[in-house]
């Protein structure tokens, strides 16, 4: 037997004594993160007895890091020794924090790897050297060049950028590029609020006045292991852009006045002829009781043009600030403005007008957008069908507003998917040779502005038609103003 066992022993004397010979501390943990073995060179470095450190926990005695700033121990859970335990991978040459037995901390470089018998890991091996204090100044400078260096190229990149650009951290002052200076007249805008939301780490996007510039802002949080650096705003000139969108509300406007003008003109024509006709038969009847009764019908058709005119100058009325308008005597309105149309037309209308609050909003501005519903509605349908018009009050389920619900809908050919994916968007229309396509995206700019939803559905094929619904507040929104001349 002792034969045997004093090879095995003279061995382990002479791996102890070629390990403790070398440069580098080395030592062993088991899966509990518990030291199994250590040589002289580390034990002396750690300045601890060899026998203080076989059977404890490595972490703990040396790597705990003492403290985090906020008073929280570094647990060993997300020590990079344990997680090769973890991950049963290794790592190579990494630069840690070490603390001697007298709590006094220095600067490591080390590589870690699991120890296997088969398929299984049993512990880790670690190799490590202690990084002299004249390299860590060599590694300090290079640290410090290269952060300078990468600070430059951001700074780089940050001035190339036609975008304006605030960067912002708490309690500390903005800065920002050449063309946010020249955006804002070389002062921080004190109505971006984007970077005020960003340092409270929410993201926003805001139109904002500065001088005679319209500018986009879109503010984002900076963050950092899972803390908020500061803020962030990208901001760009939009002026040319609202510009041309307002040059394109006001083309659809005025289309949208030619197609009235024209409704209006049939409109009209038909009482005016009948008037004509009336005044020749008063002008050849020798009965006054005749004379009497086509002076009656002619009175009559006189008050329907009369209506007409003022149906007229209702829907061209605009106020300076919003107004609360009864939705259900908007819509009589628009509707009587088509009565011709859908008689030569053949269309049913079915109008169903429930009690609803009176709302608040841009009067001129609604009712152009329900003239669009309307009249696409009956373009829908040049063979006749049906046109339904609902209007009813209706509470907001997800944010609990009290509003109202008015639908228009047609029993037309319905709208293809391909053109209902792009149907709110300037220049797409289903009207090839008349429309302009800008209607739809005028109507939903214009909802959108009241705090409200437009909403379609549509089908083809059996039971086909679309049905347009608008969601609107009763108490509206604060994004209204009045309409641009």
């Amino acid at each position: 037997m002792n034969q045997v066992t004093m090879p095995m022993h003279r061995s382990e004397e002479q791996w102890q004594a070629l390990l403790d010979s070398a440069d580098e501390g080395i030592w062993t943990l088991d899966l509990e993160g518990n030291c199994t073995f250590v040589n002289r060179t580390a034990a002396s470095i750690f300045g601890f007895a060899k026998e203080e450190l076989v059977g404890f926990n490595m972490h703990e005695l040396v790597h705990h890091h003492q403290y985090y700033p906020d008073d929280r121990r570094y647990p060993d859970s997300e020590c990079p020794i344990f997680s090769v335990l973890r991950n049963k991978k290794g790592m190579h040459r990494t630069t840690d924090k070490m603390f001697r037995k007298n709590g006094s901390l220095f600067i490591v470089e080390l590589s870690a790897q699991p120890v296997t018998m088969g398929e299984r890991v049993v512990g880790v091996i670690v190799t490590f050297r202690e990084v002299p204090e004249w390299q860590q100044q060599e590694d300090l400078q290079k640290t410090y060049k290269l952060a300078e260096q990468k600070t430059a190229e951001l700074d780089a990149v940050i001035e190339s950028m036609p975008h304006g650009v605030y960067i912002t951290t708490p309690g500390a002052t903005t800065r920002s590029n050449h063309v946010a200076k020249m955006m804002s007249g070389g002062e921080f805008p004190g109505e971006l609020k984007t970077l005020q939301k960003a340092l409270a780490g929410e993201w926003s996007t805001e139109i904002v006045r500065i001088a005679d510039r319209w500018i986009r802002s879109v503010g984002a949080p900076i963050f950092l292991s899972g803390k908020i650096l500061g803020g962030v705003a990208v901001n760009t000139d939009v002026t040319q852009v609202r510009l041309q969108d307002e040059a394109l509300r006001r083309s659809e406007k005025l289309a949208a006045v030619g197609q009235l003008a024209s409704s209006i003109a049939h409109e009209i024509n038909n009482p005016l002829e009948s008037i004509t006709n009336l005044l020749y038969l008063i002008k050849q009847s020798e009965s006054m009781d005749d004379v009497k009764h086509y002076t009656m019908l002619a009175q009559g058709e006189l008050a329907r043009v009369t209506e007409i005119t003022l149906q007229t100058l209702r829907f061209n009325r605009q106020h300076s600030k919003p107004v609360e308008v009864d939705v259900a005597e908007l819509l009589r309105t628009v509707m009587a403005l088509y009565t011709g149309r859908i008689l030569v037309r053949n269309i049913d209308v079915d109008v169903k007008l429930t009690a609803a609050p009176r709302v608040l909003l841009l009067e001129g501005e609604i009712r152009q957008v329900v003239n669009n519903l309307v009249r696409n509605a009956l373009e829908a349908m040049n063979n006749g069908g049906r046109l339904l018009v609902r209007l009813h009050s209706q509470r907001d389920w997800h944010s609990g507003i009290e509003g109202v619900r008015l639908t228009v809908a047609d029993t037309g050919d319905g709208i293809s998917p391909k053109i209902k994916a792009h149907l709110f968007e300037p220049f797409h229309t289903t009207k090839e040779m008349t429309g302009t396509g800008l209607g739809l995206w005028v109507s939903k700019g214009i909802v959108d502005k009241h705090g409200g939803r437009i909403r379609i559905r549509t089908r083809h094929g059996e039971d086909h038609g679309t049905v347009f619904s608008i969601w609107l507040p009763v108490g509206g929104s604060s994004n209204l103003e009045a309409p641009a001349n």
